[in-house]
Formats: C-alpha cells, structure tokens, sequence
C-alpha cells in the first residue's frame, strides 16, 4: 500500500483498520468502552490496545494516538500502517504497546477536547487544588469570544496583539495554550475532574506497563510546526538524562518546551508529567511526536470557532459543517504529500525507537 492510504477519513474507519490489522498480525485485542460518549451517530466509542512480543517483557515501546481527538489521523494512520507493513518488532524482552484513541470523542467528533470540553493533555492535575493561569485570565473573553462576528473576533485580536506587543508573543502561545482550570467554556481548559480518558490511560499502564523497568512514549500530535516536519517534543530539561537519551535516539528533531526551544510552550498537566508519577523507578523517554500542519494563527482561529459552536452556539448552529472542516483541516492536512512527509517522520521515529529498546 501507499503511505498515504493507511491514514483515515474518520473515527470508525480508523478503528475498524486497526483491529483488522492487529488481527492479520495475530494480536489480541483489549477494547475499553466509553459509557458517556457517543459517535455522532450514536455509536459507540472505544480505546483499544494491542501488545507485541513478551506481555512481561521489563522494557517497553508505547505509541499513543488521538490524545488531542481530531489528531488521532496521524497517530492512528502511523499505527495501522506500521502494523500492515509488520515494521513494530521489538527485540527480545520487549514488547511494544500501541494506544489507540486515547480520546476516542474528539476523533469522532473531529474536536480536539473530549466530552466536557476537557483537554485531555492538560487534564492530569489535582483538581482540588488546580494551577493557576493568572495571564489567561486576564485574557480569557478574547482568547474564547461568546461571539465570533467579524465585527468582536477583530476587537478580541486587537487585545490579545496588545498582550503580545507588551510581552511578546510567545508569553501569549504560553498563556494561552498552558492550560487552564476556571472557564469549562474556555479554550485549553483541563477539566474539573479526572477525565475518562485519564482514568483508561491509568489503566493502562497498571495492566501493561506497571512493571516495566525501561520505557519509551512516543505521543503523536499534529497542528505545530512547519508543514509536515515532525519535532519531538520533550518536557525534560537539556543536560538531564532522559533529554540526553530522548536526543540520543531522535537527534536534532528533539526540543524543549521547558527551555524554551520548540514551538510548544510550557505546559501544565500532561501525560508526560502523569507518567513520570505512575513510574518513578523506571527509565523513561517521553515525547511528542508533533507534525506540523498550517500557520498557528489559522490553528488558534479553527478552535476559537470549534469552541464557539459547541460551547455558545450549539452543535446544530448552520455552519456547524463548515466548521468542523476547518478544525479538521488545520489538524489532518489531507493530501498524499502531508500524509507521505508524516509517515517518513514516524517511521524515523519509531524506527529509532525500537533501536533504543536493545
């Protein structure tokens, strides 16, 4: 098959790809249903994990998809195809562990958030005691206005050009995108309590990881970056000893978010974080693997909108199509040059990986 054609149109075409093609590699199955979701069609939602090599196997391979929902085409695309084309073959006394739709409601709904609006990567905090984000505060009606008129989305970016002329404009990228725990209306929002997708990726780790004494995280994202280059996002700090590997392994694509060197800023509440909790006394590489789609400010416009019409506007609003495109779009560039540049950076990637875990 051509690279491009293991990516997917939608949610259940992913997931019937994926089960069918861990089923050609004869791998078990584990599906995780989702009580309070459905499809758009009112079909039911599911995380599924597949295991390949030794299930108590000390070092590890995990591959994450569709932890931001709408994203999920990449990483699901890169996990069906690779399983197709028998590329995940871990040495002996490995094994790999592939996540699929971790947020199965932002897929299938081409959102990036799940259910409550929550998301998911900035979901992993005590949400009796939440951070604060005193400078999305100070910002929150024009980062997610309850109108989106010409006339206010003008007015709003006239104020949010104010903040980035005072203190430049990454200190706006971090207080918008850091994360934040007052407006559920809002963008970046965390959520008011652990989320489904939080409590399965828990469970996860305690049925297939718990035990693992080495264990590398690749976490596929889209939607920052040129188009189609794919930056491993690291929350380490260059010198320590999981960047230096995380380096070792993926060389110059790796950047810090908490140096200040990739195109993502800080951030609160992340599986990264969540992870390194859960394993304290494992070896650990975590990284985002994100591909690049459009112009940031195009992406911020796609999930103003998105924000709009499920939040203000209700999901039967006359453009809700038109808008769900959009959102789709900024995250899944769907053409045969994007998918072959993303497939070639995963492969990279991977294949880095699975090099490491020897």
């Amino acid at each position: 098959m051509k690279a491009e054609d293991h990516f997917p149109p939608d949610y259940a075409t992913a997931r019937a790809n994926f089960l069918s093609a861990a089923q050609a590699c004869d791998l078990g199955t584990t599906s995780r249903w989702h009580p309070n979701a459905q499809t758009r069609k009112g079909k039911p939602l599911f995380l599924d994990t597949a295991v390949i090599g030794e299930r108590d196997a000390r070092t590890a391979l995990l591959m994450i998809s569709a932890t931001h929902g709408v994203e999920g085409y990449f990483g699901s695309g890169v996990q069906t195809g690779m399983l197709r084309e028998n590329l995940l073959k871990p040495p002996k006394g490995s094994k790999v562990v592939l996540l699929h739709a971790l947020n199965p409601y932002g897929f299938a709904w081409d959102r990036r958030v799940n259910e409550d609006n929550a998301d998911i990567n900035r979901n992993f905090v005590d949400h009796r005691k939440p951070p604060k984000n005193t400078a999305y505060d100070s910002l929150a009606e024009w980062i997610a206005p309850k109108d989106i008129a010409k006339e206010t989305m003008r007015a709003a970016n006239a104020k949010l050009q104010v903040y980035s002329d005072r203190h430049g404009d990454f200190a706006l990228q971090e207080a918008i995108t850091a994360g934040q725990y007052e407006y559920p209306d809002g963008l970046y929002f965390g959520g008011s309590k652990e989320s489904w997708s939080s409590l399965m990726l828990r469970d996860v780790f305690k049925e297939e990881l718990r035990d693992v004494k080495k264990l590398i995280v690749v976490d596929f994202h889209t939607g920052l970056g040129a188009h189609g280059y794919g930056e491993m996002i690291t929350e380490d700090l260059p010198g320590s000893p999981a960047y230096k590997r995380a380096k070792k392994m993926w060389g110059d694509r790796v950047c810090s978010s908490e140096a200040g060197e990739s195109v993502s800023a800080p951030l609160t509440g992340t599986v990264d974080r969540a992870v390194a909790k859960w394993l304290p006394r494992t070896e650990l590489t975590f990284a985002a693997l994100e591909a690049g789609t459009i112009p940031p400010r195009e992406v911020f416009n796609a999930l103003r909108k998105d924000n709009w019409l499920h939040r203000f506007a209700g999901g039967n609003h006359k453009n809700a199509e038109a808008i769900r495109k959009e959102i789709r779009a900024a995250f899944y560039p769907d053409t045969p040059e994007w998918k072959r540049k993303v497939w070639k950076a995963a492969k990279e990637v991977v294949n880095a990986a699975l090099k490491a875990l020897k």
